[in-house]
């Protein structure tokens, strides 16, 4: 498991990073990552909507023994935040937005200290900790840090 101080330092280093993709041209950024995947800016726009998701519908429900609602159906969530990145919501505005929600997330979860972070909780059937709760969407970041940066990797021109 994660100490606090590491989850600090993901997700500070994740913001530096997010703001550096501001360096993408724009038909990178709209580019799909791969053949049938979602772009830069679908891919930030995803993180924003489970950021947003968390801040509005689980925050404050964390709580010893607590027994949330299931998250909802991925996939409208997920096609609702790939069409808000192709609504014409430009980089700059997007990555504004992802640091506004990310912000306001990640101090919410960092109010959670020592025994809390151990809290139990289960969201539907699912058992969790505040702290596997965390250690989850910090995974789910990386994972989509590697996409990005392996497509940005095979863009550079060569030489």
């Amino acid at each position: 498991m994660k100490t606090m101080e590491e989850m600090k330092n993901h997700y500070s280093s994740f913001d530096s990073w997010i703001l550096s993709l501001k360096q993408m041209r724009n038909e990178e950024w709209f580019q799909p990552i791969q053949e049938g995947k979602w772009s830069a800016a679908e891919i930030v726009s995803h993180l924003i909507a489970w950021d947003r998701f968390t801040l509005d519908q689980r925050l404050g429900k964390l709580k010893e023994n607590a027994v949330l609602d299931p998250f909802p159906d991925f996939q409208s969530v997920n096609d609702r935040a790939a069409e808000y990145a192709k609504s014409g919501i430009t980089k700059d505005e997007l990555i504004a937005e992802f640091m506004e929600v990310r912000s306001a997330a990640v101090d919410g979860l960092l109010k959670f200290e020592g025994e809390e972070l151990q809290f139990h909780f289960k969201i539907g059937d699912h058992p969790f900790t505040i702290a596997s709760y965390m250690e989850d969407f910090i995974g789910h970041d990386l994972h989509h840090k590697a996409q990005i940066d392996a497509f940005l990797e095979k863009t550079k021109a060569p030489g």
